[in-house]
């Protein structure tokens, strides 16, 4: 819309903020939706229901949980193409049939709720579970039989952060944990839909911090104190949430909810904004552990600079450190400024920094007595320097 008339791209941009126009075109795709499926189904080229948990939190007596059903997956093929498999996996994440007004039973502990499932298959709980103890707790989802079909299930994980850990950590991952290059075009897309998780890299030394920032410092008496709780926010969609999960598994990342978003329109919204999906999951995060305190580590590739000091001025005192990773050169101009920033935000009480890799980062943090040396060995070890 940069190319447009100022006025024609304003109310171009009003219109796809429309409720008016998003709710008509959520309409007419949940038509679409359920034609497909009776289509299939009549065909007899249905594959089966698929029910993903995904991982939760657990704020006061309440269990924040999205659940989502969909058409079982489709196996991969044996193509001699390279990469052809996996593009047309990665494709078909968001391709698949969301399966709408499903009954869901959600279940943690003795505790149960049920919702329905919305247009894009999704079913939102906010289920009472009162004296739940600190740390991970199994939740599993159960739906009713749809048409006669079978019933499905499937089971994830909520996590209660402990009130005696030191902080909870709220972390990006596109080019923070995770190297996607947003801001390099083809090699972005290129990177996203042609490799598996195993095959994607993560940013090095990333993972040893994270893992130190978990472990903690010892007290005097050489006990540590409980884990904080990492929580993981992107513009992502949720199609690329397993191979996400895969990804924190298999780098040594620690586990934690992740806040992605859905990229089709909504009863509410047509065209949504990625840095106010950002701002919202960190304020409802700071909202639901108003005791807590946060560190907050993001990339300057995009807008998680900027983000991160709103989110500080509304919660004054509530941020323990930003750390924001260097994407790009020195000389970049967006380097530069937040370079020449970072000074006077510290000043107002804004901890932000600005550091070249993974070694600094874990420097910074150890010398606040967020982390111990170990994490400092361990980063260099992942940095090829030891």
């Amino acid at each position: 819309m940069a190319l447009l008339p100022r006025w024609i791209a304003s109310e171009l941009d009003a219109t796809l903020r429309s409720p008016k126009i998003a709710a008509a075109v959520a309409g007419v795709e949940r038509t679409l939706t359920d034609r497909r499926r009776a289509q299939k189904m009549k065909s007899g080229v249905f594959r089966g229901i698929h029910v993903v948990v995904y991982r939760g939190l657990v704020a006061g007596d309440l269990a924040k949980v999205r659940v989502r059903v969909i058409e079982a997956p489709e196996l991969p093929g044996d193509s001699r193409i390279p990469y052809w498999d996996v593009a047309q996996a990665n494709l078909r994440r968001h391709a698949a049939l969301r399966i709408v007004g499903a009954e869901v039973e959600l279940r943690i502990g003795e505790h149960s709720a049920k919702e329905i499932t919305d247009n894009h298959g999704f079913a939102t709980f906010s289920l009472p579970v009162p004296g739940l103890r600190a740390g991970w707790h199994e939740a599993h989802a159960v739906i009713t039989p749809i048409e006669g079909g079978e019933s499905a299930s499937g089971s994830g994980h909520v996590i209660k952060p402990s009130q005696k850990a030191p902080f909870l950590v709220i972390s990006d991952i596109d080019d923070t944990i995770l190297l996607t290059g947003l801001t390099e075009g083809v090699a972005m897309v290129t990177r996203t839909l042609l490799r598996e998780a195993d095959q994607r890299t993560a940013i090095a030394g990333m993972a040893a911090l994270y893992r130190g920032l978990a472990r903690g410092v010892p007290t005097r008496g050489g006990n540590r104190r409980p884990a904080p709780t990492f929580f993981y926010v992107s513009t992502g969609s949720w199609s690329f949430y397993p191979m996400l999960q895969e990804f924190v598994g298999l780098r040594g990342f620690p586990q934690g909810p992740m806040f992605l978003t859905d990229w089709g329109p909504t009863e509410r919204y047509l065209r949504r904004s990625g840095a106010e999906h950002k701002r919202t999951a960190i304020r409802r995060l700071f909202q639901a552990y108003p005791s807590m305190r946060f560190v907050l580590i993001g990339d300057s590739g995009q807008r998680d600079p900027l983000t991160y000091e709103e989110m500080a001025r509304e919660f004054p005192g509530r941020v323990k450190l930003i750390i924001i990773r260097q994407v790009g050169v020195d000389d970049d101009a967006r380097n530069r400024e937040l370079r020449d920033r970072a000074p006077s935000l510290r000043d107002d009480g804004i901890p932000l920094y600005l550091v070249p890799d993974a070694a600094q980062a874990a420097e910074l943090a150890q010398s606040l007595g967020l982390c111990d040396q170990e994490t400092l060995t361990a980063v260099d070890s992942e940095l090829g320097r030891r």
